[in-house]
């Protein structure tokens, strides 16, 4: 039996590209729309499952459509664009791909870090606006040592802990806070643990936020997270833009405690070009100017993780399907076994 999997973006994943997976029980109606409800109705109805690379939201409108699907897999870590109920309701699994782009991930996050406090972006800039006077060390204003600097974890999980261990290859301190993570984690990672947010905001010289979106989660850096963190502190989020509130960031930098930060991504993507932030930012007004990178949310991305996000989607999907036990699912407690399709 041939299961037929619907997938709706497929500028990520050619076709020949799904073939290389090498799994023969399903094939792949690979549609490019930019919404869901632009799908052709005989291709929803028909599916056996539905895979998505992006984060368009599939809501309960969509999910009534799925009339023959078992399985919804969001092929990327975070999965709120997705109501879980809606399909658990009708006995529709749904599962994510976490297991790629991790080093990626943590990779960018530090990049960002060595960017801010070695001047790289400052440097490259003055040298390319003129040899003549960018030809100067002194150019470097946000230069810091990086060797023994305190650097707080917010979110301890997969991308967290790979992050964490390369912070610590630099000799850096790194201190973690993540209410979800077992009693004793923080010791086999030799990480210094807080009982509270602020109490690592207030803390650390370096702040790195590694949480996924969630109810608990959305505008966690807000103006009271802000208000906690030491002066000249760095904030880097490669996480999700909601974690950061854009409006208590941009009091933060102008008029706080928050010296630069590094953004993968944004609560808006792009950005809202009038935002004050992002106006300033973009007009390279002095106070803020080489104080804010930006990158358009890039840090998973290596040919490496893109492939690894195809065939762990794929494999996870067939397996399913082909009656192996569900890998990753993020609405099994709303799902009873006997209620599944």
């Amino acid at each position: 039996m041939t299961f037929r999997i619907l997938v709706p973006d497929a500028k990520i994943v050619e076709e020949d590209l799904f073939a290389a997976a090498g799994r023969t029980s399903v094939a792949f109606d690979l549609i490019e729309v930019a919404d869901l409800a632009d799908l052709p109705d005989a291709a929803v109805r028909a599916c056996d499952a539905f895979c998505m690379f992006s984060v368009m939201p599939c809501g309960e409108a969509f999910i009534d459509r799925l009339e023959r699907c078992r399985l919804v897999v969001r092929a990327g870590v975070g999965y709120d664009n997705v109501d879980l109920a809606a399909c658990a309701a009708r006995g529709v699994a749904v599962a994510n791909v976490p297991d790629y782009g991790i080093n990626e991930v943590a990779d960018h996050a530090l990049a960002h870090i060595l960017n801010i406090v070695r001047g790289i972006r400052i440097y490259a800039n003055r040298i390319q606006g003129g040899l003549a006077g960018g030809w100067d060390w002194r150019h470097g204003v946000h230069n810091r040592r990086t060797y023994r600097r305190r650097v707080g974890v917010v979110g301890l999980g997969r991308v967290g802990a790979a992050f964490a261990r390369r912070c610590q290859g630099m000799g850096m301190e790194v201190w973690c806070h993540d209410p979800h993570l077992p009693s004793g984690a923080e010791l086999a990672l030799n990480v210094t643990r807080t009982a509270t947010l602020e109490d690592l905001l207030g803390a650390c010289d370096i702040v790195s936020l590694h949480v996924p979106l969630t109810g608990e989660t959305e505008g966690l850096i807000g103006a009271d997270a802000i208000a906690a963190m030491s002066p000249g502190t760095i904030l880097v989020n490669t996480s999700r833009g909601p974690v950061v509130d854009l409006d208590a960031l941009h009091e933060g930098m102008k008029n706080g405690p928050v010296l630069c930060a590094g953004l993968d991504v944004l609560p808006e993507e792009p950005p809202d070009p009038g935002h004050p932030l992002i106006a300033a930012w973009l007009a390279r007004e002095p106070w803020i100017d080489e104080r804010l990178t930006l990158t358009p949310h890039a840090a998973f991305l290596s040919p490496d993780a893109v492939a690894d996000m195809r065939d762990n989607a794929i494999h996870l999907i067939a397996d399913y399907l082909e009656g192996r036990p569900l890998r990753n699912s993020v609405n099994g407690h709303l799902l009873a076994e006997n209620d599944r399709r």
